[in-house]
């Protein structure tokens, strides 16, 4: 019985690792229903909570899950496991009262268990307790933990956002080609940023999007490392697409000296720096678009109908994470004092990074978090979530992220 016990939870764990979450679920299920092994009742929850969408289908039955555990539960290590899943459920459906209830119900014990610190750490977040929320994060911090390595770039501190606003820092990028061509008035500016293969497969197709749908813009194009023998194809392309305001860079990563995996993390955030460059130069709304994301309607009405606010933005209903929170896929800038802020700064903090640190994967995002908790937290801007309305699962947005072509509007 043990050894096809352990066989089994081999192949399940294989599963896992592979993605294959419905044959990892099905495995262990049957692994706790046959040997009734408690331990097991986190491993298919955390499945259920990686593979399922947000909805009453997915609380229930984690919901079930948990209370199946906590019911036949005898083990205080498991109890601690099912109440931190039991606070990130509450906080992924956004109730706030009840994670609050059972945050103070469990034992002090249970309460420092590292995953449930870092729960309670992104509830504090999300409820605006930002001044607790730093406490927790320094906690978290100097504990070290291998695993949140990550959050090295993360920070809350009023002084330390107010000297990298202060700073002198700067990064020389080597442009080896700019061309600007502005042949009439616009009200706007939007930014995409990419390498060749990038331009190729999902750029064209975001700038006739942009030409079909909308009015009096000006294209702020980069694309980095593109070999020299390429750069005079591409650049015909790009006049093949007629656009009337146009401003294309080429740029090349070498002086970075950045690997492979550093240089595509530094150019999701490279887009923001070009943001706020086009808005020191030109002073004008700013929209920052992923490549693969589609333009369906107008963006100057866009702008019209959020001409009061600072930053438009998209904030994630699941998953939300300080890295994870904010998508860097599509945002606008309106031509404010708050505006300038969080762009003058994410620019100042990505060098501060890039000199000091380490970059990595979703430091785009990083950085965008930081920026809209501090710029909202000292300067109260005034910044909306546009996820709701504009993404592929609405008729009629204004945009939406197609997640590399993985999505069209629904019909």
């Amino acid at each position: 019985m043990n050894n096809q016990l352990s066989q089994n939870l081999i192949i399940a764990e294989e599963a896992y690792k592979k993605k294959n979450y419905l044959k990892s679920y099905s495995i262990y299920k049957s692994i706790y229903r046959r040997y009734n092994l408690i331990d097991i009742l986190p491993r298919l929850i955390d499945i259920a909570f990686i593979s399922l969408k947000q909805t009453d289908t997915k609380l229930n039955l984690i919901s079930n899950l948990i209370t199946l555990g906590l019911n036949n539960n005898t083990e205080n290590k498991v109890l601690t496991e099912l109440n931190y899943l039991n606070l990130k459920l509450l906080r992924e459906f956004k109730k706030f009262s009840d994670f609050d209830k059972l945050y103070y119900s469990i034992t002090p014990d249970q309460r420092n268990f590292t995953f449930t610190e870092f729960e309670y750490f992104h509830y504090l977040l999300e409820t605006e307790n930002y001044s607790k929320a730093e406490i927790i994060l320094n906690k978290i911090q100097k504990a070290n933990h291998s695993f949140y390595k990550i959050l090295d770039t993360f920070f809350l501190n009023k002084n330390f956002f107010i000297q990298i606003q202060n700073s002198k820092l700067e990064q020389e990028h080597e442009i080896v080609f700019h061309e600007e061509k502005i042949s009439s008035n616009f009200d706007y500016i939007v930014v995409v940023v990419g390498n060749e293969e990038i331009f190729e497969k999902e750029m064209v197709g975001f700038i006739h999007s942009l030409k079909k749908t909308s009015s009096k813009f000006l294209l702020s194009i980069l694309i980095h490392d593109v070999e020299n023998q390429n750069i005079k194809l591409i650049h015909k392309k790009i006049k093949d697409l007629k656009v009337e305001n146009i401003i294309v860079k080429f740029e090349s990563s070498k002086t970075l000296k950045l690997d492979e995996n550093e240089t595509k993390a530094y150019y999701t955030a490279r887009r923001f720096i070009l943001a706020n460059h086009m808005m020191e130069k030109f002073s004008k709304t700013i929209f920052v678009f992923d490549a693969d994301c589609i333009i369906n309607k107008n963006l100057s009405n866009y702008l019209k109908l959020n001409k009061d606010i600072d930053i438009s933005i998209y904030i994630k209903n699941s998953f939300r994470y300080f890295h994870l929170t904010i998508s860097a896929c599509q945002t606008m800038f309106n031509n404010t004092e708050n505006s300038k802020i969080f762009l003058n700064f994410y620019e100042k903090y990505i060098y501060y990074i890039l000199n000091y640190k380490k970059i990595t994967w979703h430091i785009d995002q990083i950085v965008l978090y930081i920026a809209f908790i501090m710029t909202k937290r000292i300067y109260n801007a005034k910044i909306i979530d546009n996820s709701n309305k504009n993404n592929a699962e609405q008729k009629d947005p204004f945009f939406f992220h197609t997640f590399h072509g993985k999505y069209t509007l629904r019909k």
